[in-house]
C-alpha cells in the first residue's frame, strides 16, 4: 500500500524521468542503432560505411564526455556523410540524444523526423518512431504522436506501444483510457518502475 500523497507521486514521477527517461531511450536507441550498424558493416564492408562506422563511435565518445557541441557537429556529418547506409539515421538519432541533453526538445523532435525517414531496418524505425512518440507527447502534440505510434506494428514493442498510449490518454485527461492502456502494457509483459507509478498514480 502506498502512503504518498497524489503531489508526491506525481513529483516522483517527474524525478524519475528526469533522471532516468533520457538516458534509457537514448541508450535503448543507441545501442540497437549500433547492433544494427554493426551488422550491416559486417555485411557490406565499403569505404563509406567503414567512414561512417568511424564518425559513429567519435559521436559517441563526445556524447559520453558530455561534449555535445562536438557531438553535434560530427552528428550532422555523420547524418550527410552516412548517407545510403543506416548510420545516415543513426546520425539523426544520435542528435535527438544531444538535443534532449540540452534541453531542446524541438531539435530533438526534427531530428527523429529525419532518422525515421532515412531509418532503412524496420525494426529500428519503430524504435524510433516510439521515441518520436515519447517526445511528441511531452510536447502536447498528441495526433503527432499517435500518428508516429502507427508506424510501431511489431508485437515485441507491444508494450512500450501500449504505454505511449496511455501516455497520451493521459495528457488529454482520459484516466480511465490511460489506465486500460497502461494494464496492456504490463500484461504485454513491459513492467518497469516508471509505468507502475504512473499507474498507481491513477489508481488514486
Amino acid at each position: 500500500m502506498s502512503y504518498l500523497t497524489d503531489e508526491e507521486k506525481a513529483e516522483r514521477i517527474k524525478e524519475w524521468w528526469k533522471d532516468n527517461g533520457a538516458a534509457i531511450i537514448g541508450g535503448l536507441v543507441i545501442g540497437i542503432a549500433g547492433l544494427f550498424g554493426w551488422n550491416w558493416w559486417t555485411d557490406r564492408q565499403d569505404e563509406r560505411a567503414e567512414a561512417a562506422s568511424e564518425l559513429f563511435t567519435m559521436v559517441l565518445s563526445h556524447v559520453e564526455a558530455g561534449q555535445y557541441m562536438q557531438a553535434s557537429a560530427l552528428a550532422t556529418e555523420l547524418a550527410e556523410k552516412g548517407r545510403r547506409t543506416p548510420y545516415a539515421s543513426m546520425g539523426w538519432a544520435l542528435m535527438a540524444d544531444v538535443a534532449v541533453r540540452q534541453g531542446d526538445p524541438e531539435r530533438a523532435i526534427h531530428a527523429l523526423e529525419q532518422a525515421r525517414e532515412m531509418a532503412r531496418d524496420k525494426g529500428y524505425r519503430q524504435i524510433i518512431a516510439l521515441r518520436l512518440a515519447r517526445h511528441l507527447v511531452a510536447a502536447e502534440r498528441l495526433s503527432e504522436a499517435e500518428g508516429a505510434l502507427a508506424d510501431v506494428t511489431s508485437e515485441a514493442f507491444a508494450g512500450l506501444r501500449a504505454e505511449v498510449r496511455g501516455d497520451i490518454a493521459r495528457a488529454r485527461g482520459d484516466s480511465e483510457q490511460a489506465r486500460q492502456h497502461y494494464e496492456e502494457a504490463l500484461a504485454a509483459g513491459h513492467d518497469t518502475e516508471f509505468l507502475r507509478l504512473k499507474l498507481d498514480e491513477l489508481s488514486v
